[in-house]
């Protein structure tokens, strides 16, 4: 994806033409927006379908009146029994375990997404979004919680292959620089299963980096991830 931003002369409003392979999942992950408010700016009832060329507008309109949404809930630990985790690594489950640090002030405990050493850690003030977590290439990277597959791509720069997984209206979670991925968007997986395996991050590294986003902002992992 062309993360450029065009600008609407009339108003001075923020916009994005959509290019080929856009999705508004990924335009809204790129610029740190709730998909469901960029919707409703523009007016879109299907989120999974955008026309090339056509304009969305990345600020809110100065008219704009928000419908209200039923209260979002964190999201629930493999909700859907019938799906199984596939080729996935079942001790990435039972080693984190529903427990929470201390200092976690989040009752929801999600799965770490794979095994490894953190090697960069949440610095929002310096545009780390998320975490690094170093391992060996082509290991098992696995959904930290269930919910539905919303992004399969290399689009967005600086992410290499990504994967983005909605849990809610609030929580997102994305997994990036992945050497293979092994979903689809609009699939459904429950936690724990595989959807990538790990590959090369920015620096070289085997490396995962992970996201958690609550309202597309980023926020730091490591409170709400199971200790370990």
């Amino acid at each position: 994806m062309d993360e450029r931003i065009l600008i609407d002369k009339i108003g001075g409003s923020h916009i994005r033409i959509v290019q080929p392979g856009d999705t508004l999942h990924g335009i809204a992950f790129a610029n740190r927006l709730n998909v469901n408010e960029l919707a409703e700016w523009n007016q879109l009832r299907d989120t999974s379908r955008l026309l090339v060329g056509r304009r969305i507008r990345l600020t809110q309109p100065v008219s704009f009146s928000a419908n209200p949404r039923p209260n979002s809930k964190p999201p629930a630990q493999n909700p859907d029994t019938r799906i199984r985790p596939a080729n996935a690594s079942e001790s990435l489950a039972k080693s984190s375990g529903n427990k929470v640090s201390g200092s976690n002030r989040h009752s929801y405990a999600w799965l770490w997404p794979t095994r490894g050493k953190i090697i960069t850690r949440f610095l929002a003030n310096s545009g780390q979004q998320g975490i690094d977590i170093e391992g060996q290439s082509g290991q098992p990277v696995v959904a930290s919680s269930a919910g539905e597959v919303v992004y399969v791509g290399n689009g967005l720069k600086g992410y290499g292959n990504l994967v983005i997984i909605k849990h809610s209206e609030k929580y997102l979670s994305a997994y990036a620089h992945n050497q293979e991925t092994f979903v689809q968007e609009g699939q459904t997986v429950a936690a724990n299963f595989r959807i990538a395996s790990m590959g090369k991050n920015k620096q070289q590294r085997n490396a995962l980096h992970f996201q958690i986003r609550v309202n597309g902002q980023p926020v730091d992992p490591l409170k709400h991830l199971a200790a370990r």
